[in-house]
């Protein structure tokens, strides 16, 4: 219905193919990291890691959230997810599913190899046969895809109807489209159940990965490739087009590659795993997302107390949080000990920057003493946390490769570093600013 009613010369093409171009990268580059760090060549695991990558739940989750942030602004961005879509399903997922169906064959040849071993009878014919069924396979998969299969009659009816679909044909898609939110959603709710339990230490380490791909790699590639590829008329609307971009890329993984796991039966439980995981923790990164698109469209005088208040009530939970692990270090005792005394210099260090956020929301004067104490401590406190973040990961190194007797003599040094320079530096601010 969507795409019957668009007109389609008004597209961005420089658009999508850019979203071509950045999915293509981190599909390609998944499955070239994923061959190289087995220990086997695990085709068919490359091919479904590729494709949790890259496949979004565009629909499902995805729609909604683009509708009512554009409605206003850009209505056609929501359109554009139909589009985008094919993107993945009838040019990277194949290559996938290419990967995957020489992996199966892979194995069960393997299997077949213990059984038989006159395996020179009628070779190249059965080669010939095996090349046939894969290629059948695949043209199968895409075809009979329902979302491919929609996109080609949704096109084949722009053309025919010129833009407007017949009333009773409109109203009876309208009515089945009106559906669809609410029962891809209760679908993916139920895929869910009984994949919780399974989420338990070294089962994440993997799903995590994909996730981190997926949620954060993925949504900046995006956004650089729109960037540079210029992809709008003008600077704002690439801006607007990036910033999309990067929205799009925060949607989890489709529900289908559950599905595609356990067709191929390559890593179910890892997949649903992740499934799971990456739906939950892609609910605050499209938040964050739409919040921030809302706020570029404000005033900036409230995009600027937007900001502020943010700083303020962050700081506040920091403040908290950073107490709480100071409560429980001396409490426990472990603050004495190394690396939780690293650690504590750290938790001081954001408690100080902390304080210096919150002094500067609270407090209207800006100039004179009370100006001094803000900007010291939100200075200081931020410069340290980045050094003392830094002295602990050479700490657990060291604790790794040397001994604890070496670390305790690197004490002095490390405190100097973590608390002179970041005072050091503020004094320069100081002396070289507006209040030198």
């Amino acid at each position: 219905m969507s795409l019957a009613e668009l007109e389609l010369s008004q597209v961005n093409w420089l658009f999508l193919l850019s979203i071509l171009i950045s999915k293509s990268l981190v599909f390609i580059s998944v499955i070239i990291v994923t061959l190289l760090i087995g220990r086997r060549l695990k085709l068919g695991r490359a091919g479904i890691f590729a494709i949790f990558c890259t496949q979004s739940n565009d629909f499902a989750i995805g729609y909604p959230i683009v509708a009512a942030l554009y409605k206003t602004t850009h209505p056609e961005y929501a359109t554009y997810l139909y589009l985008m879509a094919p993107i993945s399903l009838a040019i990277l997922n194949p290559i996938a599913f290419v990967l995957m169906e020489i992996g199966k064959r892979r194995g069960s040849h393997a299997s077949e190899e213990l059984l038989i071993n006159d395996g020179e009878l009628s070779n190249s014919v059965s080669m010939h046969k095996e090349r046939l069924k894969l290629v059948v396979s695949v043209a199968k998969n895409i075809f009979l895809n329902p979302i491919i299969f929609m996109t080609i009659l949704g096109v084949l009816g722009n053309i025919v109807f010129k833009h407007k679909v017949p009333v009773y044909l409109g109203g009876t898609l309208q009515s089945l489209g009106s559906a669809f939110s609410a029962s891809a959603l209760f679908l993916l709710g139920l895929r869910m159940v009984g994949k919780v339990h399974k989420l338990k230490g070294s089962a994440l380490v993997v799903p995590g990965i994909l996730i981190m791909v997926k949620l954060i790699v993925l949504p900046l590639v995006t956004r650089e490739v729109i960037s540079i590829a210029n992809a709008g008329f003008n600077k704002s609307e690439t801006l607007d087009l990036s910033t999309y971009g990067f929205l799009y890329g925060t949607f989890p993984s489709a529900p289908t590659v559950f599905v595609f796991a356990t067709q191929y039966n390559i890593d179910v439980d890892l997949v649903a795993s992740a499934m799971v995981v990456c739906t939950f923790v892609s609910a605050p990164l499209m938040f964050v997302s739409a919040k921030m698109i809302t706020l570029t469209n404000c005033d900036p005088s409230q995009y600027i107390q937007q900001l502020d208040s943010f700083n303020l009530d962050i700081s506040i939970i920091g403040l908290i949080a950073s107490f709480w692990v100071i409560l429980v270090f001396i409490l426990t005792k472990k603050i004495l000990r190394i690396p939780h005394r690293i650690t504590a210099c750290l938790i001081i260090s954001q408690v100080i920057s902390c304080l210096g956020a919150i002094l500067w929301n609270t407090l209207h004067r800006k100039d004179g003493f009370p100006g001094y104490v803000q900007f010291s401590l939100f200075t200081v406190g931020v410069y340290s946390s980045r050094l003392w973040t830094t002295i602990l990961s050479i700490t657990l190194l060291f604790l790794q490769c040397r001994s604890l007797c070496y670390i305790l003599k690197l004490q002095p040094l490390f405190i100097l570093i973590g608390w002179g320079i970041p005072v050091l530096i503020t004094v320069l601010l100081f002396n070289t600013g507006p209040w030198g």
